[in-house]
């Protein structure tokens, strides 16, 4: 026996201060690190493995369908029906609840790299709000990535009173089912409501910013076209972001670009898109 003093008087075991349990660190790590991983080809539509290209090509060999584009980037930036945010909104709540220094428009894998490297992210109180609709976000997410047939597409959730399933269907298919409760849709409707919702959306971002989600949509607008409808009046400021670039509302921009009113209703809405249509396979 000995006298000296023991190195562990005065040095109990430390404190569990995290406020999830192990199972859902373990969770919110791996939905973390897969966003980290696969962010950059979500963000590019670059999701080959869900369309059976499994090596890379070049030019847009691995882009994805239209249809599914506009699926994929509804879950990454757009609110859902419920009005809850997408991928973006939701990781920047965090971040500002979280207090780190990015803007609304940082890059999504930036956000996710400096909320997984917070120095103290299981105490903080904000972490049990945001980890379960991010895990949400995550598993719907997966999907895109999944090898399957190359054939099947997400259009969203499902409608249907209390159900949580999601709307799917072949990519040519005119009606979407969800396997949970067997409520079915026509995808034509399913694109007009989404349209319809773009339509009457308060949502500002940059010139930039705005080029890229038309692009997302499937449709292509020129800078010297967009330049041209700020300098005539038709697409007015809508202030500034923190950065002073000047912002316009995305549903004016969209309105210019589809040439449909605000006011439109979805059947009106169908029958432009059954328009265009008719005249790409003319052309």
């Amino acid at each position: 026996m000995t006298d000296a003093p023991s190195m562990l008087i005065g040095h109990g075991i430390p404190e569990n201060r995290s406020l999830l349990c192990a199972w859902h660190e373990r969770q919110l790590s791996n939905d973390l690190q897969w966003l980290e991983r696969n962010l950059p080809d979500l963000t590019e539509y670059r999701i080959n493995r869900a369309y059976g290209h499994k090596n890379g090509g070049g030019g847009n060999a691995g882009t994805a369908p239209a249809p599914v584009r506009e699926t994929l980037h509804d879950l990454l930036y757009a609110d859902d029906d419920h009005g809850y945010p997408g991928l973006q909104g939701t990781l920047y709540e965090w971040v500002r609840s979280l207090k780190l220094n990015l803007r609304e428009s940082a890059p999504l894998a930036d956000m996710v790299y400096r909320i997984a490297n917070h120095p103290k992210l299981d105490e903080h109180p904000s972490t049990p709000v945001y980890a379960e609709p991010v895990h949400g976000l995550v598993r719907k997410l997966r999907r895109f990535l999944t090898d399957d047939d190359g054939e099947t597409v997400l259009y969203g959730s499902c409608p249907a009173n209390g159900c949580l399933g999601q709307l799917s269907g072949y990519v040519d298919a005119e009606t979407a089912k969800c396997p949970k409760c067997g409520f079915s849709m026509p995808v034509a409707l399913i694109r007009a409501e989404r349209v319809k919702r773009l339509l009457q959306s308060e949502a500002v971002r940059t010139r930039g910013e705005l080029l890229d989600i038309i692009k997302a949509c499937g449709m292509r607008v020129n800078r010297s076209t967009l330049r041209s409808w700020i300098h005539r009046g038709q697409l007015p400021q809508q202030g500034e972001d923190a950065y002073s670039n000047p912002l316009y509302r995305f549903s004016d921009f969209y309105r210019l670009t589809t040439g449909l009113s605000e006011n439109a209703d979805v059947w009106e809405i169908m029958q432009a898109a059954q328009n265009q249509s008719k005249e790409g396979d003319n052309q």
